[in-house]
């Protein structure tokens, strides 16, 4: 069983800022309806494996890298390259940010035996040496440091770069979040946003639902 908390914080558009999120793909499981922090049946011979709607096909703001394996993997992946590139924008317009948390679902990383990929949150590069082994896929948070908040501050945007040119693993991403708040890393949150009802022109409503995630699953 798993605990679902939410929380819906409604604001006058003239307010201060209020937690809200922003979310890159569709939290569907990569297509297939995977768990959070479970086995993942993607082979890692053929690879290739491409469950995208053809919304996330079109999209240029890093959609187009979730739902898939070898995301980034040269000719095996469905995306050409070896960077992908996910970016969130209008960020910080009401007031600066203090704090923030990047979620990633990813998969089946393994730095160990094919090398990490570097990873940067608007250029500061963070420390993607991730372990998690064959087949499993595994929620991440990411508390944002000052420096990237500074620039979320000055440019209104998170920029995240992951690029495996100095690793041969295989591995996919479900989607990425966004949180202008702070996240306690043991609940290991989904980040869903809340759509405004019409009629609510005056208000902006924002919402972050956070659901604690299965436990992982042990091997013996």
């Amino acid at each position: 069983m798993y605990r679902v908390i939410l929380l819906t914080v409604l604001a006058a558009s003239t307010g201060p800022a209020f937690a809200a999120s922003w979310v890159i793909g569709d939290n569907d499981g990569y297509g297939i309806g995977i768990a959070d922090n479970a086995n993942h049946p993607f082979n890692g011979f053929n690879a290739g494996y491409d469950g995208r709607s053809p919304a996330e096909v079109a999209a240029t703001n890093g959609a187009q890298y979730t739902d898939t394996y070898s995301t980034t993997h040269g000719s095996y992946g469905p995306q050409p390259g070896t960077v992908a590139t996910f970016t969130f924008s209008g960020l910080g317009v009401a007031s600066p940010w203090t704090s923030g948390t990047m979620i990633f679902d990813m998969a089946d990383f393994q730095a160990s035996t094919f090398g990490p990929v570097i990873a940067s949150f608007n250029g500061v590069v963070q420390n993607w040496a991730f372990n998690d082994g064959f087949p499993f896929t595994k929620l991440r948070v990411f508390d944002l440091e000052q420096s990237v908040l500074n620039q979320i501050n000055l440019t209104g945007q998170l920029v995240v770069v992951v690029d495996r040119n100095a690793s041969g693993d295989f591995y996919g991403f479900d989607y990425a979040a966004l949180t202008n708040t702070v996240v306690t890393p043991g609940d290991v949150p989904v980040i869903v946003p809340v759509i405004p009802e019409p009629g609510t022109c005056a208000l902006t409503a924002l919402g972050l639902g956070v659901a604690s995630a299965f436990a992982r699953r042990r091997r013996d």
